[in-house]
């Protein structure tokens, strides 16, 4: 059973790029863990309603995704990182990271010397940093520190019963990828319905045509999520994320905007080591890979405070 708690649960809404990260930072489910792998199990384990508490109605809606900032197992960092997801608990995402730092570095602002602070923080995949720039004492910029994205499969044939076949990529970064060009399929990226049943489709025959299982990766989504891409300019993409049951987000999500750039440098229509804008419905990611690193920016904005009663006091 989960175990119960007093007081309130205190969470920080962060406009990133289009999406809305609710950062909780008190009020949490108490963690026997001592280390972020355990802990992660945990969450999953014993407390997967306290996600529905944060991210649906009545505290949330279908644009919240949260995350669950707890003090650090580790005295060297600044706090341990949980996705809490509106799809399910993972290790990490780029925005949840980003988002984490803002309030973090803006908690900080007043003993700030300078005006850009790196932020370390820990997961289950391991510590990421993020660097927050403050312009007049407020946080705008967030850039996320990560490896590059393993390219899985490159522009190989999908096998798709109703829609014939079509070349795709399968990236792992951190969360499993399928890229796929839209403008193959004919469709445009404001044609939100054709997008959900596509993702639907394709998600479905490539987790069994190219089984996670053979790459060692899954956990926390048992199919694909879906990169729809669309090339704009010399390195500007505009992409939608749908989730393997077709629900469309507003954002790429910093794990998804790194999956299309690789996936492109992959099928030489981007060129290496370039900045790569990814634009999505909501807003734009400013993304490079340079060797076996990675980077992802974009305009941060804390947006609300939240206090709930407790999700424990009340299901008592």
């Amino acid at each position: 059973m989960p175990k119960k708690h007093q007081g309130q649960t205190v969470a920080i809404d962060v406009d990133l790029a289009g999406d809305i990260l609710r950062v909780a930072v008190s009020g949490l489910p108490k963690l026997v863990s001592r280390n972020a792998a355990s802990a992660l199990l945990e969450l999953r384990s014993d407390h997967e309603q306290f996600r529905g508490f944060l991210n649906l109605p009545p505290n949330g809606n279908h644009l919240i995704n949260s995350c669950l900032l707890y003090p650090p197992f580790e005295q060297c960092t600044d706090g341990a990182l949980f996705l809490a997801s509106q799809f399910a608990y993972a290790p990490y995402a780029g925005t949840a990271l980003m988002a984490a730092a803002t309030i973090i570095a803006s908690a900080k602002r007043q003993a700030l010397a300078k005006d850009q602070q790196v932020v370390a923080l820990e997961t289950a995949n391991g510590v990421m940093e993020v660097q927050v720039t403050r312009t007049d004492s407020v946080m705008t910029h967030a850039k996320w520190f990560t490896v590059k994205p393993k390219l899985l499969i490159n522009n190989q044939i999908l096998n798709l019963p109703l829609s014939g076949n079509i070349p795709v990529s399968l990236v792992d970064a951190g969360l499993p990828y399928l890229v796929v060009d839209a403008d193959y399929l004919g469709i445009s990226l404001s044609e939100r319905q054709k997008l959900t049943n596509a993702a639907i489709e394709l998600s479905g025959a490539a987790s069994k045509q190219f089984p996670m299982s053979n790459f060692g990766i899954g956990g926390s989504y048992g199919k694909y999520l879906v990169m729809f891409s669309s090339k704009s300019g010399k390195n500007h993409i505009k992409t939608v994320w749908v989730s393997d049951k077709g629900e469309p987000a507003n954002s790429a999500g910093g794990t998804g905007a790194l999956s299309v750039v690789v996936a492109c440098e992959g099928n030489g229509s981007l060129s290496p080591g370039r900045s790569v804008t990814i634009e999505a419905p909501g807003g734009i990611f400013e993304c490079q890979v340079v060797g076996q690193f990675a980077t992802v920016s974009a305009e941060v904005r804390i947006v609300a405070r939240h206090s709930f009663p407790s999700f424990y006091n009340a299901n008592q």
